[in-house]
């Protein structure tokens, strides 16, 4: 091998281990102005695949320089990076066959793509590089050191965050009850803290020898953590927390029975950055308002009460407190109930037995939640089970789960030996690798992931990967097989997959730069020059439903505006709308917000032409009915929408589930009680129309309390109910016609619903 070869070879290596350096230091720390719509995450996203795509480069040349070495490599420990591509090749079959491919592949929206295909490919190839890059001890401290640095960073910020909220006013971390540093959310931050903290202990304890440092030595190691348990002590996150209070537990008890017989010197080590961190956090703030004491004592008891899940069954009924524990029961409920049943979407009465073994697609949980959500009022929707092993079952099948199970499996497997060597050192280090995947794992079941500790989680993977390597393996030599060919094919490959990544990287990050500009411009006034910057953000990114919302927003006031005015421009804007949400729902078929507009479309279409339009209309309703079945909202629509095209019967029909509904969940539905009046009020059966009202009365009293200073929506069917109710006694009764008339007068003018009134009653 020439020398020039050789320097191609060493220079193209550093590549690979600059870059993943760079990406476990930045990418924690990334974010933008808000001017960058998704300033946390999209930042982290962005770097994440860009950096491993400049990775994935250089393994293709390396499959050109030296593909010997490079397979090799990977065959010195062929068990854990089988286990990885194994959890590769299912988010890959599930995104194939998912609900929204394009989405499962490249990810939802900015920020939201943790659980993308993509997402998943970028941290297999950082492990990938970080394994085929080791040579010695060296390349394993530098990730050390870097981990180090970028933990010890964003604990610093956050710790200003708190002690110096003013500081940063004009960043996107301002002043927050509890601290986000960089990270946007503080079980976020405490998720990278639980990992970075940890391997910060291993690193002093193993590479360091803290338990020998005297003097200045010893009193750096001691400050870096005081800093990062003081940041993780302020997040105030439960799960990270507890699960970190187990992983340093285990850490603390290996290590003194395999490494340290100088208990005093061990428990200095341990506690003494605890007791400096419970000091920095009592320290006054800026404004003298230093509340984390009472915030810890607060979060404390709430997590008592939180664990009080019980769980009471009447006529099937799980009622579950709304507090946060609890909300990730309603989350582990539905998960199960859709694992049990695979229901298609809109069709929730059919199971799909193939969505068993590959889900319904990675990241498409968002669009299964609402099946088997408990019937509620409010449209809260959930983009995640807050359970690793639920949300990959769900979103991969059994493929996916399987996948979780045997990537476990293999690496307590091929840490066996190291567990029960005779080399203390040794032991103490694996079992410390082996208690942070752990403490991970026990915090991602009630937790979720986001980019940047799903890269210190992938980390610690290769850690674990490296150290396991077995010497004697069977030599590979490409040249003298019949494959020696393939190798430029997979450059070629590798290297063209990078470039279409980077091109479609960069043009997301043109998009957000554009979608920022023009939320900017519109909030300051500058409609024109908002649609202008949108347009251009669509056009880099087609596949956004923030875009896609903000510009059917303006549009819709816009008509609005010109539909007072009876103006042609109204109509005209009418199927132009309807035609960009149409296109929209091809490449998303189930973004809610779509749905939603396409409907509303629809209806004003129908109200316009009704022999054209009004079956789209229905069948509209009717599918964002189906979209949510378990919200109140759009059934109380469809029942509404039913009976005023004429549907009496099916719309009667669909009241009275509303109404079932409603009672079956312990919610008023004034809505639902008075369609189905209307319904019988035209149908002609006059005493079932009254006792209808009467309820829809009843129970609109009971929501508003009567309270006309609110703006409470079912102070619209109070006046609508009591208007109706005269009506029916108009001709036979008066006395009670006028007693009607004269409160929905009275409460349309005290709540400003006027315009639903009739005419003669204005």
């Amino acid at each position: 091998m020439n020398m020039n070869f050789k320097n191609l070879i060493n220079i193209n290596n550093k590549i690979i281990e600059i870059v993943y350096i760079f990406a476990i230091l930045l990418i924690p720390i990334a974010f933008s102005p808000e001017e960058l719509f998704g300033f946390y995450q999209f930042p982290k996203e962005f770097l994440l695949h860009f950096f491993s795509s400049i990775i994935l480069i250089c393994v293709g040349l390396k499959f050109l320089l030296e593909p010997n070495n490079l397979l090799n490599k990977l065959n010195s420990n062929r068990l854990a990076t089988s286990a990885i591509f194994f959890i590769l090749f299912s988010y890959f079959l599930s995104s194939i066959f998912s609900i929204n491919s394009t989405a499962s592949f490249f990810g939802r929206e900015y920020g939201m793509s943790t659980n993308s295909f993509q997402t998943y490919l970028a941290l297999s190839i950082i492990f990938i590089g970080i394994f085929i890059r080791y040579e010695n001890i060296k390349n394993i401290t530098r990730i050390f050191i870097s981990i180090i640095i970028s933990t010890s960073l964003i604990s610093i910020i956050g710790l200003m965050q708190f002690f110096a909220p003013n500081i940063f006013e004009t960043f996107t971390f301002y002043h927050q009850d509890r601290i986000v540093s960089t990270l946007g959310n503080p079980i976020y931050f405490g998720s990278v803290l639980l990992i970075g903290i940890q391997l910060t202990i291993v690193y002093f304890l193993n590479f360091y020898n803290l338990e020998e440092k005297k003097g200045k030595e010893f009193i750096w190691p001691i400050i870096v953590l005081s800093i990062q348990y003081a940041a993780l002590l302020l997040t105030l996150s439960r799960g990270p927390q507890f699960s970190f209070i187990i992983g340093i537990a285990i850490i603390f008890i290996s290590y003194f029975l395999l490494c340290s017989k100088k208990i005093k010197k061990v428990l200095l080590i341990f506690a003494l950055p605890i007791l400096l961190s419970i000091f920095i956090v009592s320290l006054p703030t800026i404004d003298d308002d230093n509340e984390f004491f009472d915030e810890l004592v607060e979060r404390s008891g709430s997590l008592s009460k939180d664990l009080e899940l019980s769980i009471e069954i009447q006529s099937g009924t799980e009622i579950i407190s709304p507090n946060s524990f609890n909300y990730r029961g309603e989350n582990w409920i539905g998960a199960f109930k859709l694992i049990r049943s695979w229901p298609n979407i809109l069709d929730n009465s059919n199971s799909d037995l193939k969505r068993f073994f590959i889900g319904y697609g990675p990241d498409m949980y968002v669009y299964v939640y609402p099946i088997t959500v408990p019937i509620q009022e409010r449209i809260v929707i959930s983009a995640n089970a807050h359970n690793l092993f639920l949300n990959i079952f769900i979103e991969n099948g059994f493929i996916g789960f399987l996948s979780l199970i045997f990537l476990i499996f293999v690496f307590l497997y091929i840490s066996k030996p190291y567990l029960f060597t005779n080399n203390k050192n040794e032991r103490f280090y694996i079992t410390s690798l082996l208690a942070i995947l752990f403490s991970r794992l026990l915090e991602q079941q009630v937790g979720l992931a986001v980019i940047s500790d799903m890269l210190f989680t992938y980390i610690v993977l290769a850690l674990i990967a490296i150290k396991t390597i077995k010497l004697k393996v069977n030599i590979i030599n490409i040249y003298k097989s019949s494959y020696k060919l393939i190798t430029p094919v997979f450059a070629i490959i590798f290297i063209s997959i990078s470039l279409f990544f980077i091109s479609d990287n960069y043009n997301k990050f043109l998009s957000s730069i554009n979608l920022g500009k023009g939320l900017a411009s519109l909030s300051e006034g500058d409609i024109e020059e908002g649609i202008k910057s949108l347009e251009k953000s669509s056009r880099y990114n087609d596949m956004s439903e923030i875009i896609e919302t903000e510009l059917f927003k303006l549009s819709y006031k816009i008509y609005q505006v010109e539909n007072k005015r009876d103006s042609q421009a109204a109509s005209a804007l009418l199927p132009l709308m309807y035609e960009r949400l149409y296109s929209f729902e091809e490449r998303s078929p189930y973004s809610f917000n779509t749905q939603l507009f396409i409907t509303t479309i629809a209806w004003e279409m129908a109200k316009r032409n009704p022999e054209i339009f009004r079956e789209e209309a229905i069948s509209r309703y009717i599918r964002l009915r189906n979209l949510m079945p378990q919200y109140l909202g759009p059934q109380e629509v469809l029942a509404n929408v039913l009976v005023a095209v004429g549907e009496l019967e099916l719309g009667k029909e669909e009241a009275k589930i509303g109404i079932k509904m409603s009672d079956y969940a312990g919610l008023n539905s004034p809505q639902s009680w008075w369609v189905k009046g209307e319904a019988e009020r035209y149908l002609g059966e006059k005493n079932d129309a009254i006792e209808s009202f009467s309820n829809s009365i009843k129970e609109a009293e009971i929501t508003t309390e009567l309270e006309y200073n609110s703006e409470h929506r079912d102070f619209a069917f109070l006046v609508l109910s009591h208007q109706s109710l005269g009506l029916l006694y108009e001709n036979n009764d008066n006395r009670r016609a006028l007693y009607h008339i004269q409160e929905a007068i009275k409460i349309a003018y005290n709540t400003g619903n006027v315009l639903l009134l009739e005419d003669r009653f204005r």
